[in-house]
């Protein structure tokens, strides 16, 4: 029997205003995304848009500083009403509908979106990383699986098989990015150091000094070095772009290029992530997104 047309049309109003709500959150606080973003196409910004809302929403349910166990009774309880949204029940939560579509329509694997859930409930429980690998684990968990959904919605061409690990790769080098510069804010705030025990040890970082916020030579060579590795996932952003559908292209571009001039911002200080917290202005921000909108029309 066909679907009544008063359901059908409730389903579309509510996809409809699911994919607002996407949109308004986005608007209002993805500080860097945004301004990359909106030089997408419409069909593109709204699905880009819901995978955003999704990442937030997952980030707020499961960062309970206070009680860790309930942070991971939000994570669990996210987990289920995602699972009920790709069963087709997208009932539990108003951003639900517009990121069931999104997956749907843009052939994202669903295992990023629980992923990405998990990489939250990594800082419900962990609050120290021993080794890059656990570290290179956490930013995978966190904005790699981010990275693997954004490419599909943007649109890629891959006969060599490569955009899915430039993909994780470049995910590495914007949350690396962010590590260094919320070194501060993130030990004094939350307890929690990203960068690896290892390589503080190697430059004799003590954990008070990070928490003192103490600037040394050594604490700027810890930067330094951190920063040369993430210029190293960097280029793997640089080899992404090629393989972006032409609509998608400049989305990408302005993402790496927001989240490179941040790490370059960090060089250019001399490795002082201590004194003042890095960012951008709003200005350059928009800026750079206008520069590659317009070179997008003018190809």
């Amino acid at each position: 029997m066909a679907e009544p047309a008063s359901a059908r049309q409730s389903d579309a109003e509510a996809l409809e205003a699911s994919f607002l709500h996407c949109v308004h959150v986005t608007k209002e606080q993805a500080k860097n995304f945004h301004f990359a973003f909106q030089v997408l196409p419409p069909e593109r910004y709204r699905g880009i848009c819901a995978l955003y809302a999704f990442a937030r929403l997952a980030d707020d349910y499961s960062d309970d500083e206070s009680d860790p166990q309930r942070a991971l009774a939000n994570a669990a309880k996210l987990r289920e009403w995602l699972q009920r949204a790709l069963d087709g029940n997208p009932d539990r939560h108003l951003i639900l509908p517009a990121v069931a579509d999104t997956v749907r329509r843009f052939k994202v694997n669903p295992e990023y979106l629980f992923e990405l859930i998990a990489g939250t409930e990594m800082d419900a429980v962990k609050k120290r990383y021993a080794t890059w690998d656990e570290s290179y684990r956490y930013c995978y968990l966190v904005a790699s699986v981010i990275g693997l959904m954004t490419i599909h919605v943007f649109g890629f061409r891959d006969p060599e098989g490569k955009a899915l690990k430039l993909a994780e790769e470049t995910g590495i080098a914007f949350q690396l990015t962010n590590i260094l510069r919320d070194i501060k804010e993130d030990v004094q705030e939350r307890d929690r150091i990203y960068l690896p025990q290892e390589d503080l040890a190697r430059f004799g970082i003590g954990e008070d000094q990070v928490r003192a916020g103490a600037d040394s030579p050594a604490f700027r060579e810890l930067v330094k070095f951190e920063a040369e590795r993430a210029k190293s996932y960097y280029r793997a952003g640089e080899a992404l772009v090629p393989l972006m559908e032409p609509d998608g292209r400049p989305a990408l571009e302005v993402l790496v290029k927001i989240y490179r001039r941040l790490l370059e911002e960090i060089e250019k200080r001399e490795y002082d992530v201590l004194s003042e917290r890095v960012s951008l202005s709003t200005m350059e921000k928009m800026r750079l997104a206008g520069s590659f909108a317009l070179k997008s029309l003018l190809k």
